[in-house]
């Protein structure tokens, strides 16, 4: 999420991705990433899919797509609701996005398969909106409470306001320790020291919006009422799905073999890891603590060799060794 200023002018949003073919260069890397999946989560790609659409039609036409940052003082003014979702959607040049986008591919990985498809979407848009509302209410209460009108007035744009949120749901409850630009925290602890770096390292990104999405995923983490009511609603459009697919599914030049396949993904309740071991997905959210207990697996094959063997069978292996 790019902050100050970015959504005032709408054709510095406009980066030259036709000029010099980055933006086609980083999305065949981002293409690349995506093919290593052993299975893809749809409704992450299709959600990839989306921001790459507007980014490339931003391109074209960035004066449309100016009126859509997130700026709190026109929400509250003009009532501008549609700010809240249009503008995590939107990123600001093709760096921007691709950064986005690699780490959405990991989390949403992980995260849709955990929770299902359907309600990864409902969680996703939960915390969109969310996270925005509470830019909002944060800037509106350091305006009239402590005099500080200026993140009223500033606009961003991005996704990594869910990204960080994202990264909550995932590491709340972790007992690791990750490796953050060299430092070494506890998991759970991650976003915060993220939060700080990023935003030195990044000065235009906006630090109240990812500061936000850290809320929001906390948020939605200590309210059981809301999962519960995420999950009823996510299953009640699960049984929809399935019996929309019934009649489809029923057809004789329907491959019978792929409806079980089919079902079993709408239930999402098997267990279909998106990396192929642990390891693997240890190291793409900085877990290194749970790669550590694999590294000492190997020796143990070796170890219990001289256990197998009882003390009777050792003695009378000994006594047939000297009798010969």
């Amino acid at each position: 999420m790019f902050g100050p200023s970015v959504g005032r002018r709408g054709r510095g949003m406009a980066p030259n991705v036709g000029r010099n073919g980055q933006g086609l260069a980083l999305m065949l890397m981002l293409v690349r990433q995506i093919q290593q999946l052993e299975r893809k989560p749809p409704v992450t790609l299709g959600l990839m899919a989306l921001m790459y659409g507007l980014h490339f039609q931003k391109n074209q036409t960035p004066e449309l797509f100016a009126p859509f940052s997130l700026c709190p003082d026109r929400v509250l003014s003009n009532w501008d609701w549609k700010r809240l979702v249009a503008s995590g959607l939107i990123h600001v040049d093709d760096w921007h996005l691709y950064h986005n986008m690699i780490s959405f591919l990991w989390k949403g990985c992980n995260l849709e398969y955990k929770l299902g498809s359907v309600r990864f979407l409902l969680t996703v848009g939960y915390l969109l909106v969310l996270c925005h509302v509470l830019v909002v209410m944060v800037a509106l209460i350091l305006a009239t409470g402590f005099q500080m009108p200026a993140p009223l007035h500033q606009c961003s744009v991005g996704f990594s306001g869910v990204l960080f949120a994202l990264k909550v749901l995932l590491n709340h409850n972790s007992p690791a320790f990750s490796s953050v630009y060299g430092f070494q925290v506890p998991t759970k602890y991650a976003a915060w020291l993220e939060l700080v770096v990023i935003h030195f390292l990044v000065p235009r990104s906006s630090f109240m919006g990812h500061m936000c999405g850290i809320l929001a995923g906390y948020i939605f983490v200590y309210s059981p009422a809301m999962q519960s009511a995420m999950t009823s609603v996510a299953r009640a459009v699960s049984r929809w799905m399935l019996a929309l697919a019934g009649p489809i599914s029923s057809r004789p030049e329907h491959d019978p073999r792929a409806t079980p396949a089919r079902s079993s993904r709408g239930a999402t309740r098997v267990p279909a890891p998106c990396f192929e071991t642990d390891e693997q997905l240890a190291r793409r959210l900085q877990e290194e603590e749970y790669g550590k207990p694999q590294q000492t697996t190997p020796p143990q094959p070796e170890q219990p060799a001289p256990e197998r063997i009882s003390p009777s069978e050792l003695r009378r292996r000994r006594l047939a060794r000297f009798s010969t």
